[in-house]
């Protein structure tokens, strides 16, 4: 526990009865006798993960009506999870929803930005009042889509590419880059200079909510709810990215071990997504790719934030080495994949879309700043 030592701000009461110190009404740990609520109500993100996703899977047999209407798969550019007729009544509907929950979240992280500026410098380990507004927000959203899905099913898939949804989650990922530069660097824990500046990851800092909860919120309503695997994978990614976008201004919000979690699952997602493409609609399989792709930002880039030894990093970039060896030795050494791949680079086609996307937006963003 914690105290705060300010003359504006006298000690909480020791009667263990909150006291309110700031304007906005909230409490800090010291003045909630320590309260753990932000990680009880981040257990509870996890638990509400696991169990919607099972509840999707349960409900999924009731979709089939609109499944046996989905035409077959047309490539790369198609999204299968659309219905073949367009109908305006039920794309307003999904449209209606997606900006309701879009200026609902971004409302709150304008008001926390306002009123909870005190909790940037000293995160708190409870819970404020964003974290119940978002919290709110996010499961009453969760709910309406569902509903939604068994009705009307179609998502914003009909209206906008595919490509969409996939480019926000990637520049997520790209401007996380940019906010944990300064903690652990861009590669082997080495930061940057220039356009990586202290004021450019500021800039990032403060603007990152409005960008992830796009990103977020977006493609939540890009997909209906249904049960085919790769969905149900992807919904509960997103329920774990709801869980951190609602605890900003906690502890849970911060820790580096959550972060790189959410960083990383994404790799099991694709790979998911890509086996089962190839699996049922005959796609080429990508799965090494996406793979090796993601695994590569953790070996060199998302590990460098843990505090281990440099014998643990040299052991697990050893590892994720002889796995991609592995991938293209001929069976029954290796995995047999086609060499052609490897002259391709393809290990490198993922890190090189999150790290060339890293850089656009910090130089835009540092050019922008010099000129002011």
């Amino acid at each position: 526990m914690h105290t705060y030592k300010s003359p504006k701000n006298p000690p909480p009461a020791k009667s263990g009865i909150a006291v309110t110190q700031f304007d906005t009404g909230e409490t800090t740990d010291a003045q909630s006798g320590g309260s753990r609520a932000g990680y009880y109500a981040w257990a509870g993100g996890l638990v509400f993960a696991a169990g919607f996703t099972a509840l999707i899977w349960a409900l999924g047999p009731m979709l089939q009506p609109f499944l046996d209407t989905l035409l077959p798969d047309q490539g790369a550019s198609w999204y299968y999870w659309k219905l073949p007729v367009r109908d305006f009544w039920t794309m307003f509907v999904v449209w209606a929803f997606y900006l309701s929950h879009q200026f609902a979240i971004w409302a709150a992280i304008y008001w926390g930005q306002k009123n909870l500026a005190e909790f940037k410098a000293r995160p708190t380990s409870g819970l404020t009042k964003y974290n119940l507004m978002a919290l709110t927000i996010t499961v009453a959203f969760v709910f309406l889509h569902l509903l939604q899905t068994h009705v009307w099913f179609d998502g914003l898939a009909q209206d906008v590419p595919i490509l969409t949804s996939q480019g926000s989650v990637i520049i997520m990922l790209s401007v996380i880059l940019v906010i944990e530069n300064p903690r652990r660097g861009l590669f082997l824990g080495r930061g940057a200079g220039k356009p990586f500046t202290a004021r450019v990851s500021g800039f990032f800092r403060r603007t990152h909510m409005y960008i992830f909860a796009w990103a977020l919120v977006y493609t939540f309503w890009f997909h209906p709810m249904a049960l085919d695997p790769q969905l149900l994978s992807g919904f509960f990614y997103m329920f774990l990215l709801f869980t951190q976008v609602s605890l900003a201004y906690t502890k849970v919000h911060l820790d580096k071990r959550w972060i790189i979690l959410l960083e990383s699952y994404v790799a099991i997602h694709a790979v998911i997504v890509a086996v089962y493409n190839t699996a049922f609609f005959g796609s080429a399989d990508m799965w090494p790719m996406f793979f090796a792709g993601f695994a590569f930002m953790f070996v060199f880039t998302y590990m460098y934030a843990l505090n281990v030894r440099q014998k643990v990093r040299w052991i697990v970039t050893a590892l994720y080495l002889a796995f991609v060896a592995w991938l293209y030795l001929p069976a029954p050494v290796g995995l047999g994949r086609d060499p052609t791949f490897l002259l391709r680079l393809e290990v490198l086609w993922i890190p090189a879309v999150l790290y060339g996307l890293l850089a656009l937006f910090a130089g835009l963003v540092y050019l922008t700043l010099r000129k002011r």
